[in-house]
């Protein structure tokens, strides 16, 4: 299979955008949709005091990769050790992440927990938020990325990326049904 914007060959066939895409596209779009979710979420001020929070070494590895473009010519943010300093924390947190958990709040009749639990007093960004577990694992490999992924698989996830196969949009509806509960509870 070709890549929808080139000749090259696809490494991925994105169901929900039927986009086909090499490893240079796909990239270029996963940059293009952190850096909207960044925008969406009132962007990086001159001045951040930003603290990075992980939950995966693979994806943790990709946010990096991510800043690291992001911020190559800017000298006017600061990268902080504790999240107690920061004026901005950014996360790893996937698509699948997103979906997952607020999913896992409705099963489990904890969604109130979820709502009233968002209240942050330090502002939240989750760039990598719209894009898919499998992408960012090809992203981070494209950028060297050696080690073995972990699997992360509970019975919530195991149901959604089953659903999802059907249904590619569901985990894109769960995180706009999230980022809708997060402006109603601010």
């Amino acid at each position: 299979m070709k890549c929808s914007r080139c000749a090259d060959e696809a490494v991925i066939f994105q169901k929900a955008s039927g986009a086909a895409l090499c490893i240079r596209h796909l990239t270029a779009d996963i940059e293009s949709r952190a850096k909207k979710e960044i925008r969406n979420k009132g962007g990086i001020s001159s001045g951040e005091k930003i603290f990075i929070q992980s939950s995966s070494p693979v994806k943790t590895f990709a946010l990096r990769i991510f800043l690291s473009s992001l911020f190559l010519k800017r000298s006017d943010t600061i990268f902080v050790r504790e999240a107690s300093a920061a004026s901005l924390i950014i996360t790893d947190e996937t698509l699948d992440d997103t979906a997952a958990d607020l999913l896992e709040a409705v099963i489990k009749g904890t969604a109130s927990s979820y709502v009233t639990g968002m209240a942050q007093e330090t502002r939240m960004i989750s760039p990598l938020s719209t894009i898919p577990d499998e992408e960012i694992i090809m992203y981070s490999e494209h950028h060297g990325w050696k080690q073995e992924v972990p699997q992360n698989f509970g019975d919530v996830r195991m149901f959604l990326t089953r659903f999802s196969e059907e249904r590619p949009s569901t985990k894109f509806a769960l995180k706009n049904t999230a980022d809708k509960l997060k402006e109603i509870c601010k």
